[in-house]
């Protein structure tokens, strides 16, 4: 009998990939049923959920955790990540921007600079030698990556950072848009539970992380059958245009998609920096406390990832 595990995500482009574990017989072939939901926006209430034991995974909470593991002690873990890039790296340039170089006393728009998406536009600008406040002026526009780009190109602001089905539609309306390298970033799905739901439901864990390492392996290499899960499932969620727009929706995240789920040390740094941007008081904290590999390791060490792709 099937061992059923309740799962909520928190961004929309986490679901596909779970829909390819399900719709593709992954989970069940690992003995599990999945219950989904969503908590999308709902970064406390995920958090919350998890410690209380009413949710046993959640796909995300990438950089919030950390400071109430440093401070509290709390007993959350990641054991698998999918994605290890940063992909929203299409900067809408508006009058006299060419590039992140002239970037220096302009005003950047994204849509939370409180959340994933904007804090990892912060660090990227950071790392560049871009300094909030004293370089660039970040801000806050809480609409979709398209509408930016046209705001942009009002001239209401001076740049923002879009991703790649969002560059295909400001094309359209002639945008000026530069690719810039990505940055590593934790992304997607991040398997994220707590040590006691490991503990006691190990068996759960080793198979759905084999079931994700059997979904990402389907995704990469089966496309046709690949959209045609994600367009039976997630249309409405993901609202995609055109058939160029799946396309792209699926070579993006194909290609950023790890065969074996483990963390890039680059990306857990750069996470956990924007951990501490909210919460300087963890800067001494181990980022690594939070992670725990050894079933990836294991499936890893015992080949069955190596003979997916042989």
């Amino acid at each position: 009998m099937a061992k059923k595990i309740k799962i909520h995500y928190r961004a929309p482009s986490h679901v596909p990939l779970w829909k390819v574990m399900e719709e593709g017989g992954f989970l069940e072939k690992h003995g599990l049923e999945m219950e989904m939901g969503s908590l999308e926006g709902q970064r406390k209430r995920a958090a919350d959920g998890l410690k209380a034991g009413d949710l046993d995974v959640v796909s995300g909470n990438h950089h919030n955790l950390y400071v109430r593991k440093a401070l509290y002690g709390d007993p959350y873990v990641h054991i698998a990540q999918s994605n290890n890039a940063w992909r929203e790296n299409y900067l809408v340039c508006g009058k006299g921007i060419e590039g992140l170089k002239d970037l220096k006393g302009k005003r950047v728009a994204m849509d939370d600079y409180d959340g994933h998406t904007g804090l990892n536009v912060w660090l990227y600008l950071k790392q560049h030698g871009l300094e909030e406040g004293r370089d660039v002026e970040l801000v806050t526009d809480a609409v979709k990556g398209a509408e930016r780009a046209k705001a942009v190109t009002e001239g209401k602001y001076d740049a923002t950072f879009i991703r790649a089905v969002d560059r295909l539609r400001a094309l359209k309306f002639n945008a000026k848009i530069v690719e810039v390298p990505p940055m590593a970033m934790i992304e997607g799905v991040t398997l994220t539970t707590t040590t006691t739901y490991v503990k006691n439901h190990e068996d759960e864990a080793r198979a759905l992380i084999l079931a994700l390492i059997d979904g990402i392996h389907f995704f990469k290499t089966k496309k046709a059958d690949t959209l045609a899960i994600i367009k039976k499932h997630c249309s409405q969620l993901l609202k995609m245009h055109d058939d160029e727009e799946w396309n792209c929706f699926y070579e993006t995240q194909s290609e950023s998609l790890e065969k074996a789920p483990y963390p890039s040390i680059e990306a857990i740094q750069n996470v956990f920096a924007l951990g501490v941007k909210r919460d300087p008081e963890i800067k001494e904290f181990n980022p690594l406390a939070l992670w725990d590999l050894h079933y990836v390791k294991e499936i890893d060490d015992g080949g069955y990832i190596r003979r997916l792709y042989t």
